[in-house]
């Protein structure tokens, strides 16, 4: 097995080996062959280096990459975005699409979309993996941050599918709210969306109920609700509060 000094040839090797072309995904034979490696060359803390699967992360299964994603968030800012770029390098007319598998009894998708990204990486159980909170939340910001990936109809796809998912039973993950304000920040053009299809999505589903989602949901609607002179307010959806919650919020949010 090569030593340190040849791991950069070995990983253009490994590089040089998968397809790239948008109709050839990487051999299962090149995958078992770069899990083999990966699990040959631990580093000195016992870890293993997720370059090595880097290359071939296009050709494998999405249920098998929502594993190894904490594995690479764990991984340096360079490391973890590349793996995301390779996950959807063949999925460019899916970009916006959290795809459902055809068969849910069977694992056949490939790859994972930029939209699927944010929304397993919203999901993580951070604590259960021992990732830190901090970096779980970089790991999110590192992607908004990415505009030409993660633009503005990346992130609407993927609160969207969230909080479609709300509306179903499903929890809202830790940091959605912290995404939605950080939007708000960095997208203007979402905000009428946001205004009047998220924020009223979110009080249908009772996002007062969770105290964290609840504190996000103020923090955000008052950020958007002295906006009508950019044609945009989030007036409408605090005016559905329910009444307690309609005063807890001018309570700790007065007119002005």
């Amino acid at each position: 097995m090569a030593g340190d000094k040849e791991t950069p040839l070995l990983l253009s090797f490994l590089d040089n080996l998968a397809p790239i072309t948008d109709k050839s995904l990487p051999s299962q034979e090149l995958i078992d062959a770069c899990h083999l490696i990966q699990k040959n060359r631990l580093g000195a803390d016992g870890n293993t280096d997720s370059r090595f699967i880097i290359p071939v992360v296009s050709g494998m299964k999405r249920e098998e990459l929502i594993h190894k994603l904490p594995e690479f968030v764990r991984g340096s800012d360079d490391i973890f975005k590349a793996s995301l770029r390779r996950m959807a390098e063949r999925l460019g007319r899916y970009v916006l699409i959290f795809r459902d598998e055809p068969d849910p009894s069977e694992t056949t998708l490939r790859g994972m979309s930029s939209c699927e990204q944010m929304v397993y990486l919203h999901h993580l159980d951070f604590h259960a993996v021992g990732i830190p909170q901090k970096r779980y939340l970089d790991s999110i910001r590192l992607c908004l941050e990415d505009d030409e990936v993660f633009n503005d109809r990346v992130v609407q796809a993927a609160l969207d599918h969230m909080s479609g998912k709300f509306l179903e039973g499903e929890s809202l993950p830790l940091a959605y709210m912290r995404t939605i304000i950080l939007t708000c920040s960095k997208h203007e053009s979402l905000h009428s969306w946001i205004c009047h299809v998220l924020l009223p999505r979110l009080v249908e589903g009772n996002v007062y109920s969770d105290k964290r989602q609840w504190e996000g949901w103020m923090r955000c609607a008052k950020m958007l609700e002295n906006t009508r002179d950019q044609g945009v307010s989030s007036l409408e959806a605090i005016q559905k509060l329910p009444e307690e919650q309609l005063k807890m919020y001018r309570a700790k949010y007065p007119r002005t």
